[in-house]
């Protein structure tokens, strides 16, 4: 079983401390094991795969592939909330040994981060407008706000389409709170984190095609290589076995496990 703790931000001058004092540290599996437990950091802000339950602590897509993980290396898990741009420089910082937090992998992120080897979910870049909207896609959004989560790739998204009118939020409630305000003319996140806020009632629609197809990988810090290959092991005995096919349609109904096809 999973504990859940919430640390706050780190600040300006505690972040900088953190990438500049710490690229050096490493937290490896023997270390982890002595401690006794996997602190495992996620935003709690990206539902379905992480979000708070009614009983407490976080759940989601996300913190069940964190407790599998935990139960295959043998060590307890503590899933630890925190605002999603702070998470690399608590994983530099030994503060968290592992992310699950639907991390995608980019050239700014592999300089600071490692990797697991295979995404443990596959999914897609989809833009959303309210329901009455006359929008097609991003070209007919030229010039109107368009929302995206703070610290993800989807505001890279967006430039590298010519799109400059962004405007960012903590987390996707938060964004999809502005939709349906009115605040911003539609919002980019995953097209499976859209679907299932419009199944959970939120007035949206899908509109244009996939912006980019995207992967998502749980990262560690780097001179980690006990560490990375047990993840490694536990994720690629996950797939074979179904347990990851098996919490994706728990949470998304659908198996996001494999490439879409």
């Amino acid at each position: 079983m999973s504990t859940t703790s919430k640390l706050k931000p780190f600040g300006p001058l505690s972040m900088a401390f953190l990438l500049t004092a710490s690229l050096a540290h490493a937290t490896d599996l023997a270390q982890i094991k002595q401690k006794g437990t996997l602190t495992v950091a996620m935003s709690g802000e990206y539902p379905p795969f992480s979000q708070p339950s009614l009983k407490g602590g976080l759940e989601g897509f996300d913190v069940d592939v964190a407790n599998e993980l935990g139960k295959r290396l043998g060590i307890k898990v503590n899933v630890v909330k925190t605002e999603f741009p702070s998470i690399i420089a608590g994983l530099q910082a030994g503060i968290f040994d592992v992310a699950v937090a639907s991390q995608s992998k980019t050239p700014e992120r592999a300089k600071a981060v490692d990797f697991s080897t295979e995404p443990y979910y596959y999914d897609g870049v989809q833009l959303f407008a309210p329901v009455g909207s006359k929008a097609t896609g991003l070209v007919s959004l030229k010039g109107q706000p368009v929302g995206v989560a703070l610290g993800t790739i989807f505001e890279k998204a967006l430039k590298d389409k010519g799109h400059d009118k962004i405007v960012s939020y903590s987390g996707e409630q938060e964004g999809f709170l502005a939709l349906s305000a009115g605040r911003v003319q539609a919002f980019l996140t995953e097209k499976s984190v859209g679907a299932v806020a419009i199944q959970k009632g939120i007035k949206m629609k899908p509109i244009g095609p996939v912006l980019l197809s995207d992967e998502t990988y749980v990262t560690f810090a780097k001179n980690s290589p006990t560490l990375a290959r047990a993840l490694n092991k536990a994720l690629s005995d996950m797939r074979a076995d179904g347990t990851l096919k098996k919490i994706s349609q728990k949470w998304v109904g659908l198996d996001l496990s494999v490439p879409a096809k």
